[in-house]
């Protein structure tokens, strides 16, 4: 499989420009640490129980790191492919900062999916991991032979 590619031109154009700069997601949220540590960062309500959960950037980076942290720790290495099938949650995005944060590949997929989906998903996309919630909407995730 093979991305996008931009040619060298554009590229050129865009750094030149200022349009594009050498940095990834996680370095805007190294920033934000260093500048407010304890702004709040994120904010959820849980549309199942209601409870809200608040998160500070120093929080959030810590939670990103240990996220990445436990990736590594289970072998994903630079370029794997981590695909997970995650509600709108607050774990959805310190999942994918914890991808970017190690250079893996972040490969979030519907909550719809079932055993058929995934396992096309999972061998297309080459998945190294799948992360899953133990429990959606009262539905246990069928996995087997996935």
């Amino acid at each position: 499989m093979e991305g996008a590619r931009i040619d060298a031109d554009r590229r050129a154009a865009m750094y030149g420009a200022g349009l594009w700069q050498e940095r990834i997601l996680t370095d805007y949220l190294d920033v934000a640490v260093a500048a407010s540590p304890k702004r709040v960062a994120i904010t959820h309500r849980s549309s199942s129980t209601g409870a809200e959960t608040r998160l500070t950037y120093l929080e959030l980076a810590e939670c990103v790191r240990r996220v990445a942290a436990g990736l590594v720790r289970l072998g994903v290495a630079p370029g794997d492919v981590v695909a997970y099938q995650l509600p709108n949650c607050w774990q959805f995005g310190v999942l994918h900062l914890a991808c970017v944060r190690i250079g893996a590949i972040s490969n979030p997929l519907m909550p719809i999916f079932r055993q058929r989906e995934l396992r096309f998903m999972l061998e297309f996309g080459e998945a190294k991991i799948l992360v899953v919630p133990d429990r959606f909407r009262d539905f246990l995730l069928p996995i087997d032979g996935c």
